[in-house]
Formats: C-alpha cells, structure tokens, sequence
C-alpha cells in the first residue's frame, strides 16, 4: 500500500506545481512480447493521469497505474509522457504520446528506464467529457518489450 501512495504522490506532485486542465481515469493492459528477463507480467489495471497544456498542441502528463497481483502484491507503472495533437479538430483529437516511466511493486519504486510511444484519439462526448484510447510501445532502452492499451474518460 506504501509503494502505491508514494506513485500516486509523485503524480500529485505536479498537481501542486500547476493547475490540472484535464483528470483522466481509465483501465489499462499490458502485453509483454516474450524477450528473456524483460518478460514482465503486469496486471489490468486502473490509471490516473493528469494533463497540463503547455501550448495548443503540447501537453505534459504524469500518470500511475494501480494494479493488484496476488503473488506479488500491487504492482503498475509510473511516468511522465508528452501528448502532441497532430489535427485541430475540437471533437475528434488525434495525438501522439512519448516519455519515460518506470514500474512498481510491493518492494518499491523501478528506476524510470522504460520509454513509451504511442497514438491516441480523444473523442469528445459531452462539454467536459471525453473519451481516450490509445495503445503505447514500451521500450527498454531502445528494445521493445511490450504493448501497452488504456480507454479512459477524461474531464477538462
């Protein structure tokens, strides 16, 4: 339970530094590709992220994911990504995502080494509700290791 207060402060950390314009929650899965040690099991799993706009197009977001292994305890990721839109749609925003992370289990916080790359659509339902597919490669270094899929709501 400490090491998912501790992820989730460290998300909440930038909360303090800036206004949140967008709160995303959401589900997400993980699937590894099978290389040797860099096979790691992660479980479906809730995530909460924030969005900061830093332009029209840019966005920086800090996310944690909280998950629960029975074996192993909770275990998720954390991380820091940039959002770029590639349109100017208002209803229909297609973007792309990159930045680092790391993962977490019960015996505390990984180093940040994994990268992550992805594309999404966030499709306007309502005024201030959107929802938000996207699927991410994830790296080790430059090796990729898996594939990451989160569908979220997000307010703004």
């Amino acid at each position: 339970m400490r090491t998912i207060a501790t992820a989730f402060l460290l998300a909440l950390v930038f909360v303090g530094s800036a206004q949140a314009q967008e709160l995303t929650v959401g589900i997400t899965g993980y699937k590894p590709f099978g290389i040797g040690d860099l096979d790691g099991k992660m479980p479906v799993s809730a995530e909460l992220r924030f969005t900061f706009p830093e332009s029209g197009r840019i966005a920086m977001e800090p996310f944690v994911t909280i998950g629960k292994q029975e074996r192993f305890g909770n275990k998720g990721f954390y991380g820091f990504q940039i959002r770029q839109r590639l349109n100017q749609s208002v209803r229909n925003q297609v973007f792309i995502t990159y930045g680092v992370g790391g993962d977490y289990a019960r015996d505390g916080l990984g180093i940040p080494i994994a990268g992550f790359f992805g594309v999404g659509l966030k499709r306007q339902l309502l005024t201030h509700l959107a929802v938000r597919p996207e699927v991410q490669l994830v790296t080790f270094h430059v090796v990729p290791i898996g594939a990451r899929v989160v569908v979220g709501l997000s307010v703004f």
